[in-house]
């Protein structure tokens, strides 16, 4: 289905790991129009904010001083 609406959103080129990453921001006004999002189809589990685990920290920043060339980290979403 064409709409015919057209959405541009700046982009930045980063590196991580040693690897190339993009990120793209939109206005949070612009979300619902371009996901749909149903809240059937996700338990509410995997849909819900999470607060930081502190206590896991020191653990996340092992892992990235362990792996500077091949480490992810998955990024901050809303919906």
């Amino acid at each position: 289905m064409d709409s015919g609406y057209c959405y541009s959103f700046p982009a930045t080129r980063g590196m991580q790991a040693g690897k190339p990453f993009y990120i793209a921001m939109c206005p949070m006004r612009i979300i619902p129009k371009i996901f749909i999002f149903d809240g059937e189809e996700v338990p509410p589990q995997l849909r819900a904010q999470r607060k930081l685990n502190t206590q896991r920290v020191p653990e996340i920043s092992k892992y990235l001083v362990e792996k500077p060339t091949d480490y992810v980290l998955s990024a901050l979403t809303a919906s």
